[in-house]
């Protein structure tokens, strides 16, 4: 397994933060090699948002206990207190990056974005531009060098910005699960 992650203050502690609008506290990578199964399950869910970008071979994610198949080019994205559970299996040879955000007004950037309330995974392509702002967002972390603050939520913004256009060019760029939790079918 390779891994490749970042931690405002080197916390693993969720970060919570309502005085900004939007804040990264974590980021990373996974890429499984070699073990055989990565799981993660958060009951009660993080106190924080999660998005995640499946930017090779596939993961099983579980909404509302059902499970499903996210392959490759789809981002899963996880609201405050929301259970989050997923595995990843060497067999499919995951590569998956994410990013933990928070802030006063997370939902109303998320609207901006055309990222109604009710989705959780939205089909984007495998675009190599989403791995490269991921590493970046990384690399800002990990260095904290001056002003890292502020270009992390310029590059989760590029992000939501890439989602949009995602979801523009395709009226069905969110999952059947998405829609039917939105009520949109």
């Amino acid at each position: 397994m390779v891994v490749n992650s970042a931690y405002r203050r080197n916390s693993r502690i969720a970060y919570k933060d309502k005085t900004q609008p939007l804040a990264v506290g974590s980021c990373g990578s996974y890429r499984l090699l070699t073990r055989a199964v990565l799981p993660t399950h958060w009951q009660r869910g993080r106190p924080d948002y999660q998005l995640l970008y499946v930017a090779a071979g596939k993961a099983e994610f579980y909404f509302g206990g059902e499970k499903r198949v996210i392959m490759a080019g789809s981002m899963v994205l996880y609201r405050p207190r929301e259970e989050q559970k997923y595995r990843y299996y060497g067999v499919d040879r995951p590569e998956v990056y994410w990013v933990h955000f928070t802030g006063g007004d997370v939902k109303n950037i998320l609207r901006q974005y055309g990222i109604e309330d009710a989705v959780q995974v939205i089909r984007t392509g495998i675009m190599p531009e989403y791995k490269r702002i991921f590493t970046q967002m990384i690399e800002e972390l990990q260095l904290c060098r001056e002003g890292y603050d502020e270009l992390l939520v310029l590059l989760l913004r590029q992000i939501f910005i890439l989602l949009r256009r995602s979801l523009a060019s395709r009226p069905n760029g969110y999952t059947d699960l998405s829609k039917k939790l939105a009520g949109k079918i």
